[in-house]
């Protein structure tokens, strides 16, 4: 493994701010626990409250990177990232899914255009996880038609679009689902803030309180004994998530940037997709000793060599293939304007 590689030239930068990438590697250690580990005595369901926590906070972050990119990119240039940036490690996962468990054309055809989330009935133990791909796709989809239609100044309109999704929420009684007209407003939020100025505490101790409040309200409406305190999750989520960007230089934004946070945010996208691999069929056989203390472990470690191999060669000759195409489509629109 080359660890010398720096997780920054891998991973998108998330608007010059280290310390986000810190809370992206504690959204995807949060997922990755749940579906991994037994976290916990059950009558605590840290299961079900750490795996809401970590999907939210990795949608928000997802959100505030997109509509920052959006704010200085050209549609097309996004779009084709975007691409760049999902499908060429979704598309291998789904045809090796494809290849191990066979998948029959409709639900090929549905995993491959992102709309599995709204036919669960096609989906397998191992993509599973793939709803949270639809719902990204989705608002991808959105903020671009949104910027098209009406410019940069209608991605203001994300603010009415997050309130009018947790409106349909509580009409529907949904607390957490993966259809994405009942889920997206995670992902809005952060799109919220990425609209705000970023306005830094002047007192560190003071600026650590809120951070230290807004983790308590965003684990607190993530528990399923909750109940319609769930309905705030995607805010509490945004509070933490604007908490941490008005964070001054302190010990918390120092451990957050660290540099083996960084790698795990660097990687996080690639051990999301693969990792339902090695938690299903007979890495989960077995008694609990023999799945926790021999197959989890090794297969956490296939995991990330595997995770490690996509970012830093599959995925990233994909993204540097497309950045020397736009450079290359840029040049060429400098001189024929010229």
């Amino acid at each position: 493994m080359k660890a010398h590689v720096p997780a920054e030239r891998n991973a998108e930068p998330v608007e010059g701010i280290p310390a986000l990438d810190g809370l992206r590697a504690i959204s995807i250690l949060l997922v990755l626990a749940t579906h991994l580990l037994p976290l916990g005595p059950k009558s605590l369901n840290l299961n079900s409250t750490a795996g809401p926590m970590g999907m939210s906070l990795f949608f928000a972050l997802s959100g505030y990177l997109i509509v920052s990119t959006l704010r200085t990119a050209t549609i097309l240039e996004f779009v084709v990232k975007r691409i760049a940036r999902i499908l060429p490690l979704a598309y291998l996962y789904i045809l090796l899914v494809v290849i191990l468990f066979r998948l029959n054309k409709g639900a090929l055809l549905s995993h491959l255009s992102f709309i599995i989330n709204y036919r669960l009935d096609q989906m397998l133990p191992v993509t599973e996880h793939l709803w949270s791909l639809c719902v990204e796709v989705h608002f991808y989809a959105l903020v671009t038609i949104l910027t098209a239609a009406g410019g940069r100044r209608a991605l203001l309109l994300v603010w009415p679009c997050c309130a009018a999704i947790t409106a349909i929420r509580i009409a529907e009684g949904a607390h957490i689902a993966v259809a994405t007209h009942l889920r997206i407003d995670e992902i809005l939020v952060g799109a919220c803030i990425a609209t705000l100025p970023i306005v830094r505490f002047g007192s560190s101790t003071y600026s650590l309180l809120v951070w230290i409040l807004a983790a308590g309200a965003w684990a607190s409406t993530s528990h399923p004994q909750g109940e319609w305190l769930q309905y705030v999750r995607p805010y509490a989520t945004g509070l933490l998530l604007w908490a941490t960007i008005s964070q001054p230089p302190n010990r918390l934004m120092a451990i957050l940037a660290s540099r083996g946070l960084r790698y795990v945010a660097a990687t996080s996208y690639a051990l999301y997709v693969i990792h339902p691999l090695t938690a299903h069929g007979w890495w989960n056989d077995g008694s609990i000793w023999e799945r926790y203390l021999l197959k989890r472990p090794i297969g956490v470690i296939f995991t990330v060599v595997a995770a490690h191999m996509s970012t830093f060669y599959w995925e990233r000759a994909w993204l540097q293939t497309t950045r020397r195409w736009l450079r290359s489509r840029r040049a060429q629109t400098a001189q024929s304007i010229r």
